[in-house]
């Protein structure tokens, strides 16, 4: 008798009802808790509930949503007090502080404008390369967890000179922006001309950046050995 009181308890119309009024309330007053902990920039929020969320994310997806986040400008703000005593002058570039955003995060420029915002001295973009690619094969981005790092593979996955280009070009002029934004040059996959993979990205960038990088680094990435010992003359 017990046993059928509580199967009906269970499948009456009133306590679904109830279950369901639950629901709502508990899911509404989250995403209004979440709502107002972006809007105020909460940052206990974000390293409390937003940083565990993203490490149960398979690595790359949680660098695309964060990615994404500072695009839309779910990112928390730094307002703190600038110091003349970090600030450093190079080449007639003031940076701010020592602290910038190396390229590999925000590879194709999505996010600069949101990146300046979190108190990023410089943004560098990139590697961009002269044709769109995708890069390595998934998964190519691993964590190491007991050592606190991330393992790289992407393998200059880029969406091209023009489309990124298209999107620094919205962006404030050189001179005007809050902070200094940089521009990291790659080659393409199947090039027979390095050299002239670097000339395009220079002119193209040139006008937009701050400064450029040419990447010579990643030897390992598509047999570049043979031409990286040659790199001074190409030079």
């Amino acid at each position: 008798t017990m046993v059928v009181g509580v199967s009906r308890l269970f499948t009456s119309k009133v306590f679904r009802k109830k279950i369901h009024d639950i629901l709502k309330v508990g899911i509404g007053g989250t995403l209004a808790f979440g709502g107002i902990s972006i809007y105020f920039k909460n940052e206990k929020f974000y390293d409390s509930l937003v940083m565990p969320m993203l490490h149960k994310l398979e690595p790359e997806t949680a660098h695309n949503v964060a990615v994404m986040a500072a695009k839309y400008n779910l990112v928390p703000e730094v307002n703190l007090k600038e110091s003349e005593l970090l600030e450093s002058r190079v080449l007639n570039l003031l940076f701010k502080t020592p602290i910038g955003l190396a390229a590999g995060f925000d590879k194709n420029g999505e996010a600069v404008e949101g990146l300046f915002k979190m108190g990023f001295s410089f943004v560098e973009v990139g590697s961009v390369t002269p044709l769109p690619q995708p890069g390595n094969p998934k998964p190519r981005v691993f964590r190491l967890k007991e050592d606190l790092a991330i393992i790289n593979r992407y393998g200059f996955n880029s969406d091209g000179h023009e489309a990124v280009y298209e999107r620094l070009s919205q962006l404030p002029p050189p001179g005007h922006r809050k902070a200094v934004l940089g521009v990291n040059l790659g080659k393409n996959k199947n090039s027979v001309d390095h050299v002239q993979d670097f000339i395009l990205g220079v002119k193209k960038f040139g006008p937009v950046a701050d400064y450029l990088v040419i990447n010579i680094s990643r030897i390992n990435t598509y047999h570049w050995c043979g031409w990286c010992c040659k790199w001074p003359r190409c030079l």
